[in-house]
């Protein structure tokens, strides 16, 4: 996810940012590039994007963004410099509620194929849904992934089959299944489409337990779609979600009653548009940050100037879903840098 904010200037240090993957690899054999990366006068900075209670945070970082629901480096590291803000909060602007949009879909479900998703558990409980004598529509968006093939344990290999098997061929015209290319993932699907997805769907659900910033929530609600949640799911999703603008379930084998719950009164809640636009909103989230790197620089005798580069897509760019860069390897696989030829081209693109 290593990505340059901004480059230094003779008044002024760049920014960089890693993941918390990245810094790890760093701290235990990649120090002397990070050395150059500091000599070269730049802040380096680590992003906590994944559920990451009791990570690393190395020495050579001179901040960190990550919310305290997703990381407790403010804690056990009183003295860093945070910053709350996480890859959800710049999600883009073609997220919203179109009025002119008809609803179609009564539940969707835009995942992965990996067992965290608990995609096993969606499709029972919409079985459940169907044997109650409810028609709904149901739209899940699933992306295959390469590292199916690389760790089938790790992921619901067989959801085609499941679906075949455990749906009637009458359920399956209501249940639409969209898998997207394992090359493409989500880069072969438009958020403008993704967008219109939410805006005709009745409710929005996830079925994780642990998730970092799922994105998918800061979609829905600024999509004004009800999302549907496991109440005692760790991490950032629950951060802004009440029981006005979202349904909870705590017994897994009655998830189906949350989600009939939400459909039947999808158009009774109610969304504070305010606190969802400045948490999740793309345009809020880069005016937070810079508010955030003008402190960081005053705490260290410079002025901040304002201007950053590369802020567009941040929401791909900091959990390493964009891959258009010069040390990406393979860009159908994610942007983490793992190997040292990587670290030391990021690191030759610095200035």
């Amino acid at each position: 996810m290593a990505h340059i904010f901004k480059n230094t200037t003779p008044k002024q240090k760049g920014i960089v940012i890693i993941s918390h993957q990245e810094a790890y690899r760093a701290f235990e054999t990649h120090r002397d590039i990070i050395q150059k990366i500091k000599e070269k006068g730049y802040f380096i900075g680590v992003h906590y994007g994944g559920f990451s209670v009791g990570a690393l945070y190395p020495d050579f970082a001179d901040f960190f963004m990550g919310r305290r629901s997703v990381t407790d480096i403010a804690v056990r590291c009183p003295r860093s410099f945070e910053i709350p803000i996480v890859s959800s909060n710049f999600t883009s602007t073609v997220f919203k509620k179109d009025p002119d949009v008809k609803k179609y879909w009564d539940i969707i479900n835009v995942s992965r194929s990996g067992n965290v998703k608990r995609l096993d558990l969606f499709f029972r409980e919409i079985k459940k849904i169907y044997e109650s004598g409810k028609k709904y529509k149901i739209l899940l968006v699933c992306a295959k992934r390469n590292e199916e093939k690389l760790w089938p344990q790790d992921h619901f290999i067989n959801i085609e089959d499941v679906y075949y098997e455990m749906f009637t061929n009458e359920e399956r015209q209501l249940f639409t299944l969209m898998r997207l290319d394992e090359n493409l993932e989500f880069k072969g699907l438009s958020k403008t489409q993704l967008s219109f997805f939410y805006q005709a769907s009745k409710v929005s659900t996830l079925f994780s337990m642990c998730e970092g910033s799922p994105g998918v929530v800061a979609e829905s609600l600024l999509s004004e779609v009800p999302v549907v949640i496991h109440g005692n799911q760790s991490g950032s999703g629950r951060d802004f979600l009440n029981t006005k603008n979202s349904v909870y379930w705590h017994d897994d084998s009655l998830a189906h009653e949350a989600l009939i719950e939400a459909v039947e009164n999808y158009d009774k809640f109610e969304f504070d548009m305010d606190t969802i636009y400045d948490n999740y909103r793309e345009d809020y989230g880069l005016k937070k940050v810079k508010e955030y790197f003008t402190r960081l620089y005053d705490n260290h005798g410079q002025v901040f100037d304002g201007e950053l580069i590369n802020t567009d897509d941040l929401v791909s760019r900091l959990p390493s879903h964009y891959t258009d860069l010069p040390w990406v390897k393979n860009r159908f696989y994610n942007g983490h840098m793992v190997d040292r030829d990587q670290f030391e081209i990021f690191e030759s693109q610095l200035i």
